[in-house]
């Protein structure tokens, strides 16, 4: 068995099949039962501690709107002294950029309002930049599992976060286990398994563990690995090859990638890569060196470029400006007739106007593969073991550009190694006989994390979700009563009646079953908004990558106001789930 030692402890080298909560979840949650005690006791509810009811907030997806929002929510709910009541904060894709932040600070619950303050400073008055973007990008191309995952992260979340966070989730241990806060879950899904509420297809990470619920045939049960080795190699359910953990901006950008359409997703990356290859081009490729491999080089970096202008033309189908690329890519191309790339330009070109997007962007990746063929400045020339050759930063960039458009063309995401691959107790064969797995944002699943809340062992009496999502405001629990029902797991009855009204929806839904109580708050509704709901979601798109400093102050608002409204309902609730012989106030 591999040992490994963080902080002078043990970390684990073998996945564990729990048929409980990881021993460190346990230790993390009964120490903050006494912090639960107290705040509950502040609200004139007195109850012995193994009484008091778990209580979860649950932050939805949404990009930016979700990550400030989520400020909001948890700056009011400590001002309604209602946030020392919460055992778990669970959060999906955009509701995980404000955790992953505020988990850096061992006491950010006494100093939400500080920390709101300087994330909003962070949004307005930051910058990106790209030179550290690029070379932390580089890096990661290197790994065998480089996918947009990485490319997404450093140049699309980095830019609209105004921050490249290079911490480990590993490192936010004390702030979950001193019990001053509630303890952490983050969430992603299985992007083969996850459209089919298959079991296993939710993933869940904590600053302790990477697990996967459900895989070994019972909701109860998780296969657990420690933090620090995601994406770490293991067979059998042993660690063979340990390899370095990854950063918390790459999570982000693993947690947070389904802000949009898909269509404009490829538009976003598409064009980040452009800008990465114009950039690049003066520094890289302004030599006059007359070496074949500079030569080669350079005619590869503009045919990049033009093939990549050809792939937005495939997205829009009444593009016009197709044709000008197909003249420069013929133009750049035409002293090679005889080669694979010119012949299967002059193909794609004669089918394009009567293609469809799929067949135009198959045409795209066959282009690309054939230029990389032709083109590709040759493996032999380059000296690996200087590591500051200029050669070497010149082979970096071509792995970097071509891995990156080949998973454009594959829509490869969130490769990692599979823990789960033949491990002895795991019984999901969608996922136990694949070596990797790529992990996405949950959104595109639930855009909130109700298969982790409810894990038996949580004994989660009452959920407090506040849901930041665009569209249907009653999506993410109507989802969740059907993936319940699929997987034969109580939920409370939804109310299709009270559901009807999507354009104005109120700010409090209540849920009650026998063992569970769900409250459900759109962030948007007729009390916080008034008359102003589709102004707001026109105003907080989802796809919208920067905020001004009057629109994050608008948006606070109105988190702010969606608690406030509330407070004395979820009391109310808190208050029936303790019951009147625990209470004595």
């Amino acid at each position: 068995m591999l040992n490994n030692f963080l902080a002078g402890k043990q970390v684990k080298s073998e996945v564990q099949i729990l048929k409980t909560l990881s021993k460190d979840e346990q230790t993390a949650t009964a120490t903050r039962k006494e912090e639960v005690k107290k705040g509950l006791a502040k609200l004139g509810i007195q109850c012995d501690v193994d009484k008091i009811p778990n209580i979860a907030v649950l932050g939805s997806g949404g990009g930016l709107r979700a990550m400030i929002a989520l400020y909001g929510t948890l700056s009011e709910l400590k001002k309604c002294n209602l946030l020392d009541c919460i055992m778990y904060l669970f959060g999906v894709s955009g509701s995980t950029w404000c955790m992953s932040s505020i988990y850096k600070d061992e006491d950010w619950a006494d100093k939400i309002e500080i920390l709101e303050k300087h994330q909003r400073e962070k949004l307005v008055q930051g910058r990106w930049d790209f030179v550290k973007a690029k070379k932390t990008a580089l890096v990661a191309s290197r790994n065998e599992h480089y996918s947009l995952t990485d490319f997404w992260a450093y140049f699309i979340v980095y830019k609209m976060l105004k921050e490249l966070d290079e911490t480990k989730l590993s490192e936010q241990k004390k702030s979950c286990e001193n019990g001053k806060n509630p303890y952490p879950i983050y969430a992603a899904v299985d992007k083969h398994t996850y459209s089919g509420n298959h079991a296993g297809s939710w993933f869940e990470f904590t600053p302790h563990d990477a697990g996967a619920p459900g895989t070994a045939g019972n909701p109860a049960t998780t296969a657990n690995i420690d933090i620090n080795h995601l994406g770490s190699e293991f067979k059998n359910g042993k660690l063979d090859e340990e390899k370095k953990e990854r950063d918390v901006c790459y999570l982000q950008g693993l947690w947070g990638s389904a802000l949009a359409s898909e269509q404009e997703i490829k538009k976003a990356i598409i064009g980040a890569l452009l800008d990465f290859l114009k950039k690049d081009r003066e520094s890289y490729f302004s030599s006059k060196s007359e070496d074949l491999g500079f030569k080669s080089l350079n005619l590869l970096s503009w045919a990049y470029q033009y093939v990549l202008e050809l792939q937005l033309c495939a997205l829009d189908v009444s593009a016009t400006s197709a044709e000008r690329f197909f003249d420069l890519l013929e133009n750049l191309l035409k002293i090679h007739r005889t080669s694979k790339s010119y012949k299967v330009l002059r193909e794609m070109r004669q089918n394009w106007s009567c293609a469809d997007t799929k067949t135009r962007e198959e045409g795209c990746k066959n282009l690309w593969d054939a230029l990389n063929k032709d083109f590709g400045v040759p493996e032999e020339i380059y000296i690996p073991d200087i590591p500051f050759s200029p050669l070497q930063g010149i082979k970096d960039w071509i792995r970097h550009v071509h891995k990156t458009n080949v998973n454009i063309l594959t829509w490869t995401w969130g490769t990692t190694s599979n823990f789960l691959h033949n491990c002895p107790g795991v019984v999901v064969p969608e996922l136990k006989t694949k070596e990797v797995v790529s992990l996405i944002d949950a959104g595109l699943a639930i855009n909130t994390a109700y298969p982790l809340v409810l894990h038996p062992e949580r004994h989660v009496k009452l959920i407090l979700s506040f849901d930041f999502s665009a569209g249907d405001p009653f999506e993410t629990v109507k989802k969740a009563a059907e993936y319940f029902k699929t997987r034969g797991i109580k939920f409370p009855k939804i109310d299709e009646s009270q559901l009807q009204d999507k354009d104005n929806p109120s700010n409090c839904y209540i849920f009650r079953g026998d063992d569970l109580t769900v409250m459900h708050f759109p962030l948007f509704n007729t009390v916080n908004c008034q008359d102003k709901i589709a102004e707001y979601h026109k105003t907080f798109s989802t796809f919208k990558l920067s905020y001004s400093d009057a629109e994050i102050e608008k948006l606070l608002n109105a988190a702010k106001m969606n608690v406030a409204t509330v407070k004395e309902r979820v009391l109310e609730e808190i208050k029936n789930i303790v019951g009147p012989h625990s209470q004595r106030a």
